[in-house]
């Protein structure tokens, strides 16, 4: 059987194509490497305007426990914090295992799904591609008409279309985390999330999100940074940050080695090109991440729409090439593309520099108007051209009065 779409990947970038593809009658497989439910390592948190952009989670989120979280706590490497509380809910905290099995859900009634399924080669010709899958102990062709590549991070899909090239090494983080049950690792105060820009002043990061029952909490580093500078074991990174919470009174309890993960994450941008010759990549597998916030589930869902949406287009057209699939880049684009581009330049200006980000965290804490700014942006409730407005408004101001006061003072 041919396909009109084969969706390689099952997490929030596929599961959303999946279901719009469905929904327009798009003959379509779901391809996964695992059966579902299964776990994905991840820090579990998302932006409260998902429920916004997808309005149909408002009534799913209701089967699966979800944390709404409206403080958010943000910490500089020299100590200075900004601990922030909004009226309404800045970021929904959930467990991967969870949230992917319930987009999932809505896709898999409307789509052909075949689990598991490890994809081991894609080829493109003029008449179709043919996705290759070891399943069952055995190696299986599948084709179509075209590949909607959202398999995360290391996507098969996007080296074989030579979409992504070269090393990762300078373009991707390591992030380390686990996620362990209350009764072993507590944490008091559940609707705050708390973020440590540069851990012990290294080019990385460090988070704490509370889930439902399990809190969720670690660090991450730029790769090429981690492995030029830190290296060592990846789980003694990780417990020294937990010990200096715990030193902090702020978690009680231990850390459980059984639930530590490691796992790559793209944080330099979406690719140049997220499109070839009857190939679309989305989510984590086209670089879809907020390079700051290191955030990737709210732009793997808009960029799986945007990427089914164009296919549906290339469907009715017949025609696959790139030239029409590139209407999906202008898709993205226009609704993320200023937002994803602007997170890596803010990313490498603030992390790259520990007295920057003092001083950035130090004024937003003497300033109720610029921490509203900076704790909003950090969590992706306001949008880059609002920030930097606003940033202009407050934070100038201010530092022609500290200039002023240098001059005048000494």
């Amino acid at each position: 059987m041919t396909f009109d779409v084969i969706v390689v990947g099952a997490g929030p970038a596929g599961a959303t194509a999946a279901k719009v593809l469905g929904e327009a009658g798009v003959s379509t497989l779901l391809l996964d490497k695992s059966a579902f439910p299964r776990d994905k390592p991840c820090g579990g948190g998302i932006s409260a305007r998902v429920t916004r952009r997808f309005p149909y989670l408002e009534s799913a989120l209701a089967n699966v426990p979800v944390n709404w979280v409206n403080k958010v706590y943000l910490e500089s490497p020299g100590g200075f914090a900004v601990d922030y509380q909004s009226n309404t809910p800045l970021y929904l905290m959930i467990r991967r295992c969870e949230f992917d099995n319930l987009l999932f859900s809505l896709a898999r009634k409307l789509v052909e799904f075949q689990a598991p399924a490890l994809v081991r080669k894609v080829a493109v010709g003029a008449d179709g591609a043919v996705v290759t899958a070891d399943v069952g102990g055995e190696t299986k062709d599948y084709e179509c008409k075209l590949v909607l590549g959202c398999d995360g991070a290391n996507s098969i899909v996007a080296r074989a279309s030579g979409l992504r090239t070269g090393s990762v090494q300078a373009e991707y983080a390591i992030d380390m985390m686990e996620e362990t049950p209350y009764q072993e690792l507590n944490l008091a105060d559940r609707d705050r999330m708390y973020v440590y820009y540069r851990i012990r002043s290294h080019y990385g990061y460090g988070y704490v999100f509370p889930k439902t029952s399990h809190i969720n909490l670690g660090v991450g580093f730029k790769l090429d940074y981690y492995l030029s500078k830190l290296r060592g074991e990846h789980y003694s990174h990780h417990s020294s940050f937990v010990e200096g919470l715990a030193a902090k009174k702020l978690v009680t309890g231990g850390s459980n080695r059984g639930n530590f993960r490691a796992f790559p994450l793209p944080i330099s941008g979406p690719l140049a090109r997220t499109y070839s010759d009857r190939i679309l990549v989305s989510g984590d597998a086209g670089g879809f991440v907020n390079a700051l916030t290191a955030e990737g589930i709210y732009y793997a869902m808009v960029s799986g729409e945007h990427a089914a949406q164009t296919a549906i287009a290339a469907v009715k057209a017949n025609d696959f090439s790139a030239r029409m699939l590139g209407r999906y880049q202008q898709a993205w684009k226009q609704e993320t593309g200023v937002e994803l581009e602007k997170s890596v330049r803010f990313q490498k200006l603030l992390l790259s520099d520990s007295n920057r980000v003092d001083r950035i965290v130090r004024a937003a804490g003497r300033n109720p108007m610029l921490a509203d700014l900076l704790a909003r942006y950090a969590t992706g409730s306001l949008a880059h051209d609002q920030f930097k407005r606003g940033l202009i408004r407050q934070a100038l101001p201010m530092y022609v009065r500290e200039k002023a006061r240098e001059l005048v003072f000494g």
